[in-house]
């Protein structure tokens, strides 16, 4: 069974973290606090080392002691792993160096690109080259979509460790044993990191986990669209990501309106105005898990029907309840102090 993967990586990570906020503190590759941050004190960044080890050799190993058919999915996983481990180098030298927003933009789209090399596109009938480069806006839309929501401890490691479970089991029903092993190793990878990072933040998963965790996710939703036959299954992978993409829109959209840069840092995000309202960052933090787990149950379920009804049932009341929560949390003050974790030595990032 593929799942083995989850339990190793999670091992592994559990293993391997404590060992590389050592080598962190040792080597100065930490987060400052600064005043867009939520965190008082310095704090590891080499979360994302961690996840991207422990999920390679847990694959690794999952594929060699279990026989499972690679050559199936031999270059669905290629993508995977060779846009993650672009979007990985380009994150570190972000840390460690900083780096302007087009050079950022560059390392997504060269990560994203991998997609295209491994002739990943969905097959939507459109002319030219459009697919590809819809493929690759979406990839790197995601990408920084993840990034910007990488704000409070837990938040992306958890809620990507949930949506990889969705995106593993819907491999596994489309008979790609190698990918969904892939899928689990992340998931078990984000897993056995997240006790070093939430309630209480030994360590960050830094630009360079955030960004191997965004092209994840949006590699793996193009990779499901490719291979689920044609109809309205294949809103199923899009469903799922509908959290990340509806924050992105939402700090843009308020950003905007508020005449502010859409790129600077802040505490506006809906997470952010979410936490004010339930004066608890842990409670907004396994809420948005869940959420999360309900956006993956209902992209299932559309997957498995692929039928219009159910599709657009669960796609259109998604979109309410999404659009009725970016009014009511727009109503909420974006410059008020978000509530600190209780006895949390390393509040979160911003």
């Amino acid at each position: 069974m593929p799942l083995i993967a989850f339990v190793m990586a999670c091992v592994l990570a559990l293993a391997f973290t404590p060992l590389s906020v050592r080598l962190a503190w040792a080597i100065g590759f930490l987060d400052h606090p600064e005043a867009r941050k939520l965190h008082t004190a310095a704090t590891a960044l080499l979360g994302g080392v961690v996840v991207f080890a422990s999920a390679l050799a847990a694959w690794w190993i999952a594929i060699a002691r279990l026989g499972l058919a690679a050559s199936q999915s031999h270059d669905e996983v290629l993508a995977l792993v060779s846009g993650a481990a672009i979007a990985l180098v380009w994150g570190l030298w972000d840390d460690r160096f900083g780096m302007g927003v087009r050079l950022k933009l560059l390392g997504q789209v060269l990560a994203a690109s991998c997609l295209i090399l491994a002739g990943v596109v969905p097959d939507l009938g459109w002319p030219g080259p459009t697919e590809a480069v819809v493929t690759v806006f979406l990839v790197v839309a995601l990408m920084n979509a993840v990034n910007f929501l990488d704000n409070m401890n837990g938040m992306i490691a958890g809620l990507t460790a949930v949506l990889m479970l969705g995106f593993a089991w819907g491999s596994l029903q489309r008979g790609a044993p190698g990918l969904a092993a892939a899928q689990f190793a992340l998931a078990g990878a984000c897993a056995g990191f997240l006790p070093f990072n939430f309630p209480r933040a030994r360590t960050f998963l830094g630009d360079a986990g955030s960004l191997l965790l965004g092209y994840s996710l949006g590699a793996s939703a193009m990779l499901a669209v490719a291979g689920l036959p044609p109809g309205w299954g294949r809103m199923g992978p899009l469903i799922m990501l509908l959290y990340p993409a509806f924050d992105l829109i939402f700090v843009v959209i308020n950003r905007v309106r508020e005449g502010r840069p859409v790129q600077q840092g802040g505490k506006d995000h809906s997470n952010h105005r979410l936490a004010r309202l339930l004066k608890c960052p842990i409670r907004t933090v396994m809420l948005l898990w869940l959420v999360g787990a309900a956006l993956c149950a209902s992209a299932l379920v559309a997957q498995r029907l692929n039928q219009a009804p159910a599709t657009l049932l669960l796609s259109g009341a998604w979109l309410v309840i999404f659009l009725l929560t970016g009014l009511r949390l727009s109503s909420v003050p974006s410059q008020s102090p978000v509530p600190s974790a209780p006895s949390s030595a390393h509040p979160s990032r911003a």
